[in-house]
């Protein structure tokens, strides 16, 4: 059993040569470009996530800036194997090589990911008082998934054939009750083929009321951010500048407001798991929008200078970003699209937390997300085919109403905000973004060549605005990349 350093230890100049080749490729396309005024690449570093302290059991820290490049995965898996002592350990692998962790010690793993292996390990590991042979039986993995400000750990343990027998269930349940309420998890759950059992901190409260709400079976990590908004001082309009984003509480400021959001996740579905990057693009996003919006008032004739802009998500998510758009003040309406059905029902529920959920926020005059089931590609192909028909009729009486699979009227949307996986946009969506009426796009990229693909179908009819780089994931090749395209203007 060998350590891998390449997946563990820092090395500032593979960070900086894969930021800089992901700026070069992006040079290189830009340079192929028609296009007059080009802007370089901005490279940005992911945000701390929080300066509290946080206290768990007798151990305490400050959680420092990702930029350090370690401490910044908020969902870690492990697995499990045990020496000739019958000792367990966690492990990863690279390339089929078992790797051991350097004093149990997984450095891209946050703090509080790190304090619930040593804990939950020396646990497994006691010869005395309770020696958890349930939980020990067949186990062959682990998963921890924190909280972006890491208050909130939850464990499951995966477990291989024969799996949890059906006759020690209850005996398993007593074993993780004493694991979960010793390492302080909101709640560990236990997953064999065919049995899911879980159990929950003595002292946690569960944030669904409802004890028959499915989400309870995929456990919940609950989140706050805080957005700081600025009047502008661009004449009586409404829009606000964002100062900033942070899972910290801001103090009270006369010339500032200070914005409440909160989240529920799914565990079992996709969130970000660098919070100090999600927290970075975050507020790019809002400030290419607030820059966006600005332009729409200085623009419009002086009647349309209150009609706010329309913006299309795809790939939303639990509503990451969806969430902090709608209270940001800067757009009229959010038509929200995401496949995942587990995350479709949490950025509802979390747009109804937040009162902005359309048809059910307490004020109809503030920005309203209406979420919906759907495959992207699809969507796009039916809002193709909605404006092939228009086009065939050449009229302009085509509907003005929401389906109930998604598809609107393609004119009612100006701004597309995409956030595909590593794989990028289908054709078809690039095809709806050209052919339709959007006049601004954000793209929001994990997938660098993939990228590079959809803007050279993209740039035939967008210039580029603006673009950055972050590092995603340090001690990887994975890059996050912001575009912000605009519709080139025609003569």
């Amino acid at each position: 059993l060998q350590l891998a350093p390449s997946l563990y230890l820092h090395d500032a100049t593979m960070e900086d040569c894969k930021i800089k080749t992901t700026c070069d490729e992006l040079d290189q396309f830009l340079s192929s470009l028609s296009q007059s005024n080009i802007p370089s690449p901005d490279v940005l570093h992911a945000s701390p996530t929080t300066s509290d302290i946080h206290h768990h059991g007798d151990v305490h820290h400050a959680i420092v800036s990702s930029t350090n490049t370690e401490a910044y995965r908020c969902k870690c898996s492990f697995q499990i194997v045990a020496d000739v002592n019958d000792n367990l350990a966690c492990v990863v692998r690279e390339n089929g090589t078992i790797c051991h962790l350097p004093d149990g010690i997984f450095p891209p793993a946050n703090f509080r990911i790190r304090e619930a292996m040593k804990c939950l390990i020396n646990l497994l590991n006691k010869r005395s008082d309770h020696t958890f042979i349930r939980l020990r039986e067949n186990l062959t993995s682990v998963t921890f998934d924190t909280s972006w400000d890491e208050k909130e750990c939850l464990l499951t343990l995966h477990y291989g054939p024969p799996g949890i027998s059906q006759s020690c269930c209850e005996e398993w349940k007593q074993e993780a009750q004493i694991v979960c309420d010793m390492c302080q998890f909101v709640r560990v759950t236990g997953r064999s083929k065919g049995i899911k059992l879980f159990v929950s901190e003595s002292k946690y409260t569960s944030p669904v009321a409802d004890a028959n709400d499915p989400i309870l079976e995929e456990g919940i990590i609950q989140d706050t951010l805080w957005l700081i908004l600025q009047k502008s001082s661009i004449d009586e309009s409404s829009i606000h500048r964002v100062e900033s984003v942070s899972m910290v509480e801001p103090k009270q400021s006369s010339d500032a407001m200070n914005v409440k959001i909160q989240y529920q996740k799914p565990a079992t579905a996709f969130q970000h798991p660098n919070a100090g990057v999600m927290l970075t693009s975050l507020h790019w996003i809002l400030n290419t929008l607030t820059k966006v919006a600005q332009q729409h008032i200085t623009t419009t004739i002086p009647n349309a200078a209150s009609t706010k802009l329309r913006l299309l998500e795809m790939y939303n998510g639990a509503g990451a970003h969806t969430i902090p758009l709608a209270k940001s003040m800067l757009l009229s309406e959010i038509i929200a699209v995401e496949l995942d059905e587990r995350l479709v029902n949490a950025c509802r529920n979390n747009c109804r937390l937040n009162n902005c959920l359309k048809g059910e926020a307490s004020d109809q005059d503030q920005t309203l997300v209406e979420v919906f089931k759907g495959d992207a590609a699809e969507l796009a192909a039916k809002t193709l085919r909605c404006i092939h028909k228009k086009n065939r009729l050449s009229t302009d009486t085509s509907p003005n109403e929401m389906s109930n699979d998604g598809t609107n009227d393609y004119n009612e949307f100006d701004i597309l905000l995409v956030d595909p996986p590593r794989q990028g946009l289908d054709k078809t969506v690039c095809e709806m973004a050209i052919k339709g009426t959007f006049t601004q796009l954000i793209y929001i990229s994990c997938g660098r060549r993939a990228l590079i693909r959809d803007l050279k179908l993209l740039c035939t009819d967008f210039d580029i605005e603006d673009l950055a780089v972050i590092d995603l994931f340090p001690g990887t090749d994975a890059v996050e990349t912001l575009i912000h395209l605009k519709r080139k203007m025609t003569l």
